[in-house]
Order: C-alpha cells, then structure tokens, then sequence
C-alpha cells in the first residue's frame, strides 16, 4: 500500500530525531567556555581560579606556558572519587583550564571530562561535574573534532599500527610507591630531562599518585619534546587546544607510566593532518623525544 505524504513526513521527522541523537552523543575533546576582547591573560587567570573555588573546585598548581597562555590545574571531590574507581583512571582527575590570548581575544577552554572518561575506559559519567563547570565558567561550545562517539573514544588510536590507552610509555619500576615518589621528586626537582612538576594529587583510596608536569626547552628538554615546541607546531587554528597541557605522569604501586604522544596528541587534535604544514609528521621525532625527557624525570 502506497505511504501517504503525512507518513512521509513523520517517517523524516523520526529519522531526523534519531540522527540528532545520535549526532548528539558524538563527542570532542575541547569545550570553549568564553571568549572576550581584550589580551590580559593574568587578569582572566585570576577570575577563573576565583570561579572554579567558589564552584567547589581546588586548583592544583597552574602552568604559565607562553606569555600569551596559561593553565589552571583543579580537581574536584567528585572528579577524584571517579578517578580512584579502577586502575589507571588517575588520567581523569586534573581538569585543566586554558586562558590563551589569541588576535586581540582571550579565550577561556577546558578539557571535555566526558571525552576524555571514554578514552580513558572510565564506565562511571562526569555529566554532573560538566554541569557545574558550565555554570561556573560557562560552555559556549565544544570544539577541536567532528566529533567521536563513545564507543569509538573507548578503542581509539588515530590510525593503524599506533598506539591506544593501553599502550603507555613504561618509564620505570620501583620496589613501592614510595620508592617512586621519592625519585621523581629528586629528578624533577632537578629539572632532570627539561621536566618539572606542576602538580601532585593521590587518588583517594588506592596506591595511585598522578603528577603533572610542564616540559621546557629553558629548562633543559629537547625542542622536540618541549611543550611551547609542539603546541606552537599544531596548535593554530581559531580555537586553541592549550589545555593539552601539562603532561601526566601516573605512579600506581611501584610502576610509573605516561600515555604515549601517538595516543596522547592524537586523542586531543583528532582532526589533525597526518601529513602537510602543522601536521603530524612535522613532530614525528616528538613522541621518541617525549619517551626520552619523561624516562629521566622518572629515574628509569
């Protein structure tokens, strides 16, 4: 029996909601919470810092990276509850919170909690602490991908034969925890490899201890490993991905790895060309270079 044009049209409409579901539920790795004129980053520094601790939040450390860039690090009790709940997902605990001048405008970016609790295989939502962001600091829009959707965020590697989540650098091995803490606090104190620590936060409840770190060419790293090198490299459309930055080094027990750069960047910049300008393979010596910089802060 022939469909009648008004069936037509309900059919389209369902199809149509069915698709803004589904596009709905595709995710990307920033979220812009604001955008002003002007070019004070240290002004908007301070507003954001006061806004996050009247949300409830507690700032770990902060991360000046060029003069027209910086980096709050903070977490939440509820981000940290999460991040304790398995293995390895100490990589969810640092929220990191961008306040990057670009031509005449300041823009204020934050790592999307939902994206990132995907990749990391995490199976408990952070929809409520992305709420109390958008209220505290605001959610524009989300930017930085097409979009990823969550089962594809669970097994993603940017392209075959390289590496996933569960694939990490393995930096080193220690009798304990402990052990491991004390050795990367001497080495990083030292600046050992250009690497130096912005934060230190444990995971509440396990023998876990994530560390985040800044590495710099004025202190030492190779250019290829240094962050303001491959931010500057990849990092220059109309909306910055500042919040890649610091880097994470995770101590669980004695073991202390760090997410691999081929997964790491990726994950954040999946759009990014593999070949051409500001493209991928213009940072092809960075992962080995990042392996490098991480191993001697790590002692191993």
């Amino acid at each position: 029996m022939p469909i009648s044009i008004l069936t037509r049209g309900v059919l389209v409409l369902l199809l149509l909601g069915v698709a803004s579901v589904v596009h709905a539920d595709y995710l990307r790795p920033m979220v812009l919470a604001y955008a002003k004129p002007g070019t004070d980053v240290e002004a908007e520094v301070a507003t954001v810092r006061e806004r996050l601790g009247e949300a409830g939040f507690r700032i770990l450390g902060d991360y000046s990276v060029t003069d027209s860039s910086h980096v709050l690090v903070a977490t939440s009790p509820a981000l940290l509850e999460v991040a304790a709940s398995m293995p390895r997902a100490a990589y969810i605990a640092p929220l990191r919170v961008a306040v990057t001048r670009v031509d005449g405008e300041v823009q204020v970016s934050y790592n999307h909690l939902e994206y990132f609790r995907h990749a990391y295989r995490i199976d408990r939502s952070l929809e409520p602490v992305m709420a109390v962001l958008a209220d505290a600091l605001g959610a524009l829009e989300s930017f930085g991908a097409e979009g990823l959707s969550p089962s594809v965020l669970s097994r993603y590697r940017y392209a075959f034969g390289m590496e996933r989540f569960n694939d990490p650098y393995e930096l080193a091995h220690y009798p304990d925890r402990e052990a491991a803490l004390a050795a990367l606090g001497a080495n990083l104190g030292e600046s050992r490899g250009g690497v130096r620590e912005v934060y230190r936060v444990d995971m509440p409840g396990r023998d876990a201890t994530l560390i985040g770190v800044a590495i710099r060419e004025d202190a030492g790293a190779e250019r290829n490993a240094a962050d303001a090198h491959q931010l500057a490299t990849v990092d220059v459309g109309d909306r910055r991905h500042t919040a890649y930055v610091p880097y994470e080094i995770l101590v669980e027990g004695g073991r202390v790895e760090a997410l691999h750069m081929r997964f790491r960047m990726a994950l954040h910049f999946p759009d990014l060309r593999m070949v051409g300008e500001n493209s991928f393979v213009q940072l092809r010596r960075s992962p080995a270079a990042v392996e490098r910089a991480l191993s001697l802060a790590a002692g191993g």
